[in-house]
């Protein structure tokens, strides 16, 4: 049986997991409306933008903004499409099974 201790812990638990959701939902909707980017999006162009050379593994990306390595992939190849054009994908000089996205100049302006 439960004591009233977890109850409440989880309680609190449940409450800051709503409370998160609902800061992310505003969030999404903001940037949508004043910029035409999803949170996911954005969060690629923001960590992106926190690197030297502007550029990330793409599998060092997928942990960062914790998507699948599928969604991560379709995300990357809408954002490097010729509609948007906020990426260009490389692959390592070193490492061929290594890709790289990397923010073009478009994708540094929209961030």
């Amino acid at each position: 049986m439960h004591n009233n201790n977890t109850i409440e812990l989880l309680n609190i638990w449940l409450s800051l997991t709503k409370l998160q959701s609902n800061i992310n939902d505003e969030l999404e909707h903001a940037l949508q409306e004043n910029y035409s980017l999803s949170l996911n999006e954005f969060l690629v162009l923001y960590f992106l933008s926190q690197t030297e050379e502007k550029k990330l593994r793409l599998q060092h990306l997928q942990e960062m903004v914790g998507l699948s390595q599928s969604a991560l992939s379709r995300l990357v190849v809408r954002m490097e499409a010729k509609s948007c054009g906020a990426l260009q994908r490389h692959i390592c000089e070193d490492d061929r099974r290594g890709i790289y996205t990397s923010m073009t100049d478009f994708g540094e302006k929209k961030f």
